[in-house]
């Protein structure tokens, strides 16, 4: 059973539930000055976060991986995010989307396929917010990092999070959104990325924290860095 969300559309029962931050009661009655889209773009788990005047106010993903092909990942992206900008964007005076750049190496080779995937998931996700007058920006990986959680650097960590995931996972959890970005695995045969703890299994959703980091860089980076996408 679902129920409408002023966020996201419509909210199954149970995403409510765990929905600890209860930002749909908030935004539904406050006017924000500046709106930031964050979005971790992946045809696995998208991240989408939203921060406001400064503050992070929601984490949360669109997970696309049970659809059997790009082309439908794509559609049920660009339903998704449609329903999200239809909610809140009276609830904004600016409203910004920020996403991140296309890497056009990876370990020093140029990965052809990788682009053309990711651009044509950036190019959804731009004329989602192009319907809406929402200006698109992207940003290196290297520069969100550096200026929001203040590393670009690998750091080890005992959970199973990829050791270039791991600072941006932490700052999340420090910023008071872990349980956004944890989740129950138990009864799984999920091994990667899992970590245990009184004997269920867990693991930490690095693109929802990814896009929370990226949905403030509009607040708290060098908007020289930003590029418009179009």
């Amino acid at each position: 059973m679902s129920r409408p969300c002023p966020i996201f559309g419509r909210a199954i029962y149970m995403d409510c539930q765990d929905c600890d931050e209860r930002m749909c009661m908030r935004m539904s009655k406050t006017k924000y000055k500046t709106i930031s889209i964050g979005i971790d773009q992946s045809y696995q788990n998208t991240g989408v976060s939203i921060s406001a005047d400064g503050k992070l106010l929601l984490v949360r993903s669109i997970h696309l991986d049970k659809y059997k092909n790009n082309s439908e990942k794509r559609k049920v992206l660009r339903k998704k995010l449609a329903e999200m900008v239809y909610q809140i964007k009276p609830k904004g005076v600016e409203i910004v989307c920020v996403i991140e750049r296309i890497r056009l190496k990876s370990q020093g080779f140029i990965n052809i396929d990788y682009i053309k995937s990711i651009g044509a998931l950036n190019s959804v996700i731009v004329d989602v917010m192009s319907t809406f007058n929402i200006e698109t920006y992207s940003v290196d990986t290297r520069c969100w990092k550096a200026q929001v959680v203040g590393t670009s650097k690998p750091k080890r960590n005992k959970y199973g999070v990829p050791d270039e995931k791991w600072p941006t996972v932490q700052w999340c959890i420090k910023q008071g959104f872990r349980s956004s970005i944890l989740i129950d695995v138990t009864g799984t045969r999920k091994t990667k990325g899992v970590f245990k703890k009184d004997d269920k299994k867990y693991m930490y959703n690095n693109d929802a924290s990814d896009s929370s980091a990226i949905s403030m860089f509009w607040f708290n980076g060098d908007h020289s860095k930003l590029e418009v996408e179009k």
